[in-house]
Parts: C-alpha cells; structure tokens; sequence
C-alpha cells in the first residue's frame, strides 16, 4: 500500500470515534476536531512511522475506511497542512483517536494549490477520524508489521472468496498458487498460456456484486478489440495474470479474485470499492512467443539547424 501524504494527499483525511458531548478544540489553522487520548502509548514523533486506521466521510458518506480492512502506514513529517489534521498528529501517541471536520469552502482558501488535486468542491463538510495503532523507530520496523496485516488479510480474503463459491454452489474452481479460484469451463487447445508469452483475450470484469465495471465483449463499453499482454511479467493484476495460465487458446474461464491479488485499496474505477473481491470472465483468442512488433515511428530529420532562444 502507498503510503500517505498528510492531508492524506488531500483527500484521505478520516476516521472517527463517536461523537459525545466533548467539546471542540480548533487547531492554529482553524479546524474543529476531538481528541480521544489514551494513558500511555509512544508519541507520535517526525522521522517515526505509524500505523494507523482512517475513515473519512463526505456529506455523510463514506468514501474511505481502513476499519474493516487493512491499517495505513506511513512516515511521520515534520511540515503541517493549514486546516488539516495533520496540525494536531505529533501530539498524539499511540492509542489515541482524533475526530475531525472541514468545511470545505474554508479548506479551500486555505490551500487552493493542494485542493486542485481533489475530488471534494464547496459546500462539502468532510469528517475524519484517525486512531493510531502502532509507532515504529524505523521504516524496517514498519515494513515487517505491515507485511504480516497483508498476509493475515489475504487469508481473510480467501475464507471470503470460498463462502462465495460454496453459496453459488460452484465446486469445480481451481486455486491458483496466491488464492485466485479458477472455474475452467473450456482448457482449449495448446499452445498453453504460460510466462513470457503474448496472450489476447476477450474479457468481462465484475464484482461480487453484480456490477460490470468493464468489457470488451460489450459495445457499450467503447472497446471490443481483444486485449494483449505478456503473461508473467507484472503488466496485469497478479489474480488475472495467474488465473490465465489454467488456460489454453481458445479456453474459457470465470475467475474470481480476491481483492489483494486486484485493485486492494486503490481501485481504477468508481464502480469498484476498495477491497472489492472481483469476478472475470475471460476467453483466450490467441496464445504467442512474443509480442508483435509495433510499428516504426518517424524516424527524426538529421542535421537540421534548430533555431536557438535568444538570451
């Protein structure tokens, strides 16, 4: 997981303990927030790491939470947002919770470079709360903690993936070696799909929900021409690129993918959530050694004067 900018990248600022009857305190920049303070934790620190969970919600609406899935780790810095929560996090220690709110009208005249980059417009009220779980001395520190929550949640992932099968009464899937469940309707013919070679499919992508969120077997979508990629080498998301090679040319498959081995936390579209477990019908149109070659650019002009800025 990328790590996050305070003001979370303008846009990741969250979390929340419930609202009590506390009053509001307001930061140097102005911005009202909660502190729900612990007895004893290691403080929060610049040059420290963290782990923490966000939730953030806009006009009442979540828009992110760690809460239910996997905690947040980053870099504590020294340099504060105006109006942000960031202005109160080297005061807190582990254990703490902190709640805040932006209006963002103030935000934005506050910081018009930073909200360039976000989603939020006037008249947005954002809430967000943070508690801190954990403060490390060091990245290394930090790096194991977070590789230990990701495998632990890929299992996680997996029991969810499996009630999913056994509910839709689908007993024929194959788990691949990382936990993508792949349901073979048609192996098809060698050559087999195997790394380093440049496959085309036909494809659909949907949650576990139902929603299609892309297509190439469907007009509607703007794009029917088979896609290509070489197999193995990272250029797809590991459930898809390994869940193909139970396929040969001309084979069909359903796969289902859990999150980790998707889009995780950072979903390209809209219509996917994060940590939204996906299903992908697939059908292998060609199977080649390599990639074709691309056409030849224009090749430049030699020897041309080109002009000079005059000082």
């Amino acid at each position: 997981m990328k790590l996050f900018n305070l003001f979370w990248v303008a846009g990741l600022s969250i979390l929340a303990a419930s609202c009590d009857s506390q009053n509001f305190k307001k930061t140097k920049g102005g911005m009202p927030y909660k502190l729900y303070a612990s007895k004893t934790g290691t403080k929060v620190e610049p040059g420290k790491f963290v782990k923490v969970h966000i939730e953030q919600k806009v006009k009442d609406s979540v828009v992110f939470s760690s809460f239910s899935s996997l905690p947040v780790y980053f870099p504590v810095q020294a340099t504060t947002q105006s109006y942000d929560i960031s202005e109160v996090f080297t005061t807190l220690k582990e254990g703490d919770s902190v709640y805040a709110e932006q209006l963002m009208d103030t935000f934005i005249k506050k910081n018009p470079t930073i909200v360039q980059q976000t989603k939020y417009r006037n008249g947005d009220k954002i809430t967000t709360k943070v508690k801190v779980l954990k403060v490390f001395n060091t990245a290394e520190e930090s790096r194991k903690d977070e590789e230990n929550e990701r495998m632990a949640y890929v299992k996680k992932e997996e029991v969810d993936v499996k009630k999913y099968l056994s509910k839709n009464n689908i007993t024929n899937a194959q788990r691949t070696g990382s936990g993508t469940y792949v349901q073979v309707l048609n192996a098809g013919v060698a050559p087999q799909v195997v790394p380093g070679k440049y496959v085309t499919v036909m494809y659909k992508g949907q949650t576990f929900g139902g929603k299609v969120f892309d297509s190439n077997m469907d007009a509607t979508f703007n794009h029917t021409e088979p896609m290509g990629f070489t197999v193995g080498v990272g250029q797809m998301i590991k459930g898809f690129d390994e869940g193909v090679q139970l396929l040969s040319k001309g084979g069909k498959a359903k796969m289902f993918i859990p999150s980790m081995l998707a889009y995780g936390p950072q979903p390209p579209s809209p219509d996917i959530k994060p940590f939204e477990h996906l299903i992908f019908d697939v059908e292998v149109v060609d199977v080649q050694d390599k990639a074709p070659a691309q056409p030849n650019m224009p090749q430049q002009p030699q020897n041309i004067d080109v002009p000079q800025p005059q000082r």
